[in-house]
């Protein structure tokens, strides 16, 4: 670094994919500063705490196999707190428990009596396992791919276990519930799935971006820090201010991207979501489980009882419920509307109890998730391959699979290419 430089690396954006480029060169001795616009770290994992309840904002997991993950985090400081295997599926008014009696051994009667799995559905999944921990995560991201649709159909899955399970499961992961998403995705899901526990920390999501925040210098954040434009590897904030650095990082939402650098070829579609948080004073479940809207077509996609999984997301004597929906519906849409169209469902459900449930508050996210293509699942991350300047790096879970994984892995491949101590490979 010279003395016409501010830092050895200008980071926009203080998402997971930024924070992890820049912990990782901070602790190679490299001066970092990241840019954020926002009051607030960690992009689209962040949590909000309203009167005792912790509300991530939209329901979020972490997967404990993602390879990113086990790097870069310590699992035990997160206090990570476990979901049982399985989800509870909607099925001819009732619930009806799909198990993983390969993990869980207890639930196998159960699974095997849900009329939304057959026996031969039961047979595929145990393939649809196994082909998905074959070889490397690498190899399975170049692997021959259709629609997860037509993948599902050629290996034979009945009709019912796809638009029970599938497409309410696939749908609530991706944002998308079409099932046209690449087959690579389905298997990348189904990897991580059956290789790891699902958690979510004691403390709320928002304790990954700080985890990883807390292994850099305490001034190398910058909030409320508009870019207003990039030009090569100098930076320009809104309020007039210009850095300069060796190597800059766009670690910003795909579109905000190719703004910022004019390469519209990075530009990706979003999946948006709407997820309701409600309090009560009784579980209507006690299990630490996902349940899926199964064959109703309600607006619900998934329901799950946080407090049976992490009891600190509440107040004592109290349960928080978070409910996401099929689609965002109308931005800006009056909240009372949504929240009696959502009752309508719940009563269904779990009975006029639920009139007595307390809204806490509705998160509506354009920017959900990107939406994958049928292409190869990661792409590069140096600005020059479409076009752009050369030190400039692109980092963000559009490059790879739309997950923590992607975002956090796409960041240790910047660190990796800016180091230039191994070769920028996908973990």
């Amino acid at each position: 670094m010279d003395s016409k430089t501010n830092a050895d690396v200008v980071i926009i954006g203080a998402g997971l994919a930024g924070l992890t480029c820049g912990a990782l060169l901070s602790e190679a001795g490299k001066k970092v500063i990241v840019l954020e616009a926002s009051d607030c770290i960690g992009g689209r994992v962040a949590t909000d705490r309203v009167n005792g309840f912790q509300l991530d904002r939209g329901f979020q997991v972490l997967l404990t196999a993602y390879p990113a993950c086990r790097s870069m985090l310590d699992y035990d400081a997160l206090q990570l707190r476990y979901f049982d295997p399985g989800a509870l599926i909607r099925c001819n008014n009732r619930w009806r428990l799909l198990g993983d009696p390969w993990r869980k051994p207890s639930q196998a009667i159960a699974t095997a009596m849900n009329p939304v799995a057959s026996i031969g559905d039961a047979f595929r999944i145990l393939q649809l396992r196994r082909d998905a921990k074959r070889g490397s995560l690498s190899e399975l991201y170049h692997r021959p791919h259709q629609t997860t649709e037509a993948e599902l159909k050629k290996r034979g899955f009945s009709k019912r276990i796809i638009e029970d399970f599938f497409r309410p499961f696939i749908g609530g992961v991706f944002l998308n519930d079409s099932l046209q998403v690449s087959s690579r995705m389905l298997h990348f899901v189904f990897r991580m799935f059956s290789n790891s526990g699902i958690a979510i920390p004691a403390k709320g999501m928002a304790e990954i971006p700080k985890q990883l925040a807390d292994r850099m210098p305490s001034d190398a954040i910058q909030l409320q820090s508009t870019v207003s434009s990039v030009r090569g590897t100098e930076v320009q904030l809104s309020n007039g201010r210009t850095l300069t650095a060796t190597d800059v990082v766009v670690a910003a939402e795909s579109n905000a991207a190719a703004r910022l650098l004019e390469i519209p070829s990075i530009e990706t579609p979003w999946g948006s979501t709407t997820t309701a948080y409600y309090s009560c004073d009784h579980p209507p479940d006690d299990r630490k489980l996902l349940m899926l809207r199964g064959d109703e077509t309600a607006l619900i996609q998934t329901l799950t009882v946080l407090t049976n999984v992490a009891p600190e997301y509440a107040p004592a004597g109290k349960c928080l419920i978070s409910v996401s929906l099929i689609s965002s519906g109308e931005p800006g849409k009056v909240l009372p509307l949504i929240d009696q169209s959502i009752r309508a469902q719940l009563k269904k459900w779990f009975g006029d109890s639920v009139e007595n449930w307390d809204l806490l508050s509705v998160y509506q996210i354009p920017y959900g998730l990107p939406r994958s293509h049928l292409e190869p699942i990661h792409r590069s991350i140096r600005a020059s391959d479409f076009g752009g300047p050369d030190h400039v790096w692109i980092g963000g879970d559009h490059c790879e699979t739309p997950s923590i994984q992607g975002a956090m892995n796409s960041g240790i491949r910047i660190a990796e290419g800016i180091l230039g101590s191994v070769p920028i490979q996908v973990n």
